[in-house]
């Protein structure tokens, strides 16, 4: 029998060189992957009231004082009593207040106690910065349980924090 001749060797194709090239290759190719996600961190923000700008006790005429706090109104869904509450926050308005580590708030539902709440984090959701989420969490707990409110462009919504688990206490509109 007579065995067919190829012009070509492929000898060169599994020649050393060959070999030490691919490789070459499939390492700058995994360098440049872990290069640019080494560069890509995930920020998780800290859940932990830090600045306790507020005081404790304020009194209704210190906030009705427009000099010195801004109120803004809000119709909230009440999860626990399945009715309407009506939410009355206070801004304050000095120079201080304005401080990223300073911004905080009052949070009167209902004509009662007003309490104190920090800013902790935003989160950016879009790239141009037009959607974003605001954290928030009172100073102490209201009615036995922390309260966490994440403010969005069309609602706040209100969260009590029972045994480790978010449960939506109220949902706010303006107005």
């Amino acid at each position: 029998m007579h065995s067919p001749q190829f012009p070509l060797s492929y000898a060169p194709l599994i020649s050393p060189n060959f070999v030490f090239m691919n490789k070459l290759k499939m390492a700058l190719f995994v360098g440049a992957l872990v290069s640019l996600f080494a560069c890509t961190t995930i920020h998780q923000p800290k859940k932990t009231v830090k600045s306790r700008f507020l005081k404790n006790n304020i009194s209704q005429t210190e906030l009705n004082n427009s000099v010195n706090y801004k109120p803004y109104h809000y119709r909230c869904n009440n999860k626990e009593t399945g009715g309407i509450s009506h939410l009355t926050t206070y801004f304050p308005l000095s120079r201080e207040s304005r401080m990223k580590e300073n911004f905080s708030f009052y949070f009167q539902l209902d004509n009662g106690k007003a309490i104190p709440f920090d800013h902790l984090y935003t989160l950016t959701l879009n790239t141009r910065g037009t959607k974003f989420e605001a954290i928030y969490r009172s100073y102490d707990p209201i009615q036995g349980s922390y309260v966490d409110l994440i403010v969005r462009s069309q609602s706040s919504i209100y969260y009590k924090n029972q045994q480790g688990k978010q449960v939506t206490w109220l949902n706010c509109k303006g107005g």
